[in-house]
């Protein structure tokens, strides 16, 4: 599919089905201006991706700073100011919202959850700051509990190791003016930044219901995807959502994004704690993605893209397009011919049909049809079925890795051919190559 349909599909895809909805951008406004009823809006600061655009539905969850006056490395315990923040939050928050409203303290926090039957639907966590210096923009900089950085749902097992002194709240430096300022400034460069960050979460959502020990966190997605448009405004969602995929296996080796409140400390250092296991969840789900990318069709619903789908390759030469980091954009198909050469015994030449079947023991050419178009080059792959003692999956510059291929395991394999211009695959061909066991 072009880059164009592509760009117009991704565009729309999170406009309407990633971005919050009218109503939740309401009922976290209202949220949050009842909040600032009681703290004060001078003392208060919404963090976290709400502020940034880049949240996307359905929305569970606000982080609010309380902001307390200037950090004291030696006298910095809230609990007092906390406690005085619950008590007032008791006699005076009016709830703008049809849900029962609960407010308890936790470690380093008040919450306020918003409940319906018992079951929360929206939570509230204001958090505890002191500013700590200024920003590249002339803006605050804070101390904040390390809580803020962990995902809402780990946040109550953290809270039980703090209160059971099997762990220390450890105070950190936080920038969520200067993380806003940046995002905002990018979208003013590029409007498909905010886009593709949604597009990309969407996926982590979806591989985080299927199993909800996918290692990938958000913000780390979201700063890497700034980085890229950072370096590349002119980039459109294609290209942005493409980019991030490819890179993916790099982000995860290594933490190496700089914290802006402190250079000394990597927003992704959690990647330092990932084993093997963890590093190939995140590698097949996104070998998933991009496969399924490469074969969209204009027709499928974009939202197939964004399911999980986890690809564990076949074999150490199993490859594909986007390892080399060449999109499929095709604008057309062509033919392959396969020529199956004559064999002793009586076996004539003659050409493979779409089916593809042949028997075992069988030598093929395989080679450009008339109506291949005009490329820099060619790539070849040969894929044998997944069940093969010999799964194959490699691919090759201007002829198939043997030339000629010879069939030998059962299965239903195939062969295809990219014309590559301009590192982009404009064209594609593909040619089954079925092998039966009653041939023998």
């Amino acid at each position: 599919m072009q880059k164009s349909r592509l760009n117009e599909l991704f565009r729309a895809y999170a406009r309407d089905h990633l971005s919050p909805t009218p109503g939740e951008r309401d009922f976290v406004s209202d949220v949050y201006a009842s909040v600032q009823n009681v703290v004060g809006a001078a003392n208060s600061l919404q963090i976290g991706s709400y502020p940034r655009y880049t949240a996307i539905t359905p929305l569970h969850d606000l982080d609010v700073l309380y902001i307390l006056g200037h950090w004291d490395p030696v006298s910095h315990d809230p609990a007092q100011a906390l406690a005085v923040l619950k008590a007032r939050l008791d006699a005076q928050y009016v709830n703008p919202t049809q849900y029962r409203v609960e407010i308890s303290p936790q470690t380093h926090s008040v919450t306020i959850r918003f409940l319906e039957d018992d079951k929360q639907v929206f939570g509230v966590d204001i958090v505890p700051a002191y500013r700590h210096g200024i920003n590249d923009r002339g803006q605050d900089i804070y101390v904040v509990p390390e809580i803020v950085t962990r995902a809402h749902r780990e946040r109550a097992q953290f809270r039980e190791a703090v209160a059971s002194g099997a762990r220390q709240m450890t105070w950190i430096a936080s920038d969520p003016r200067g993380y806003i300022a940046v995002a905002g400034e990018l979208n003013q460069v590029n409007d498909d930044f905010r886009k593709a960050v949604k597009f990309a979460k969407g996926w982590r959502a979806s591989c985080k219901a299927a199993d909800d020990s996918f290692p990938l966190k958000s913000f780390h997605l979201e700063q890497a995807i700034t980085r890229w448009v950072a370096a590349n405004p002119r980039g459109e969602i294609f290209d942005i959502v493409f980019a991030f995929f490819c890179a993916l296996p790099d982000f995860i080796r290594y933490p190496q994004i700089p914290d802006r409140a402190n250079p000394r400390r990597n927003i992704d250092e959690y990647v330092a704690g990932l084993n093997e296991t963890d590093r190939r969840k995140v590698i097949e789900a996104r070998d998933g993605f991009l496969i399924k990318l490469e074969n969209f069709e204009d027709g499928q619903d974009v939202g197939e893209l964004l399911a999980v789908s986890r690809r564990k390759r076949r074999s150490v030469t199993e490859a594909y397009l986007f390892d080399q980091r060449i999109p499929m954009l095709t604008e057309r198909n062509f033919d392959i011919i396969g020529e199956v050469q004559p064999r002793d015994g009586g076996f004539r030449a003659f050409i493979l049909d779409k089916l593809g079947i042949i028997q075992v023991d069988r030598a093929i050419k395989f080679r450009l049809g008339g109506d291949a178009p005009p490329a820099d080059h060619f790539k070849w792959k040969v894929k044998n079925d997944d069940s093969t003692p010999q799964p194959r999956g490699e691919i090759t510059d201007h002829r198939t890795m043997q030339d000629p291929e010879h069939t030998k395991y059962d299965g239903e394999h195939f062969v295809e051919c990219f014309a590559i211009r301009e590192n982009t695959c404009i064209a594609r061909s593909r040619q089954n190559v079925v092998l039966k066991s009653f041939w023998k």
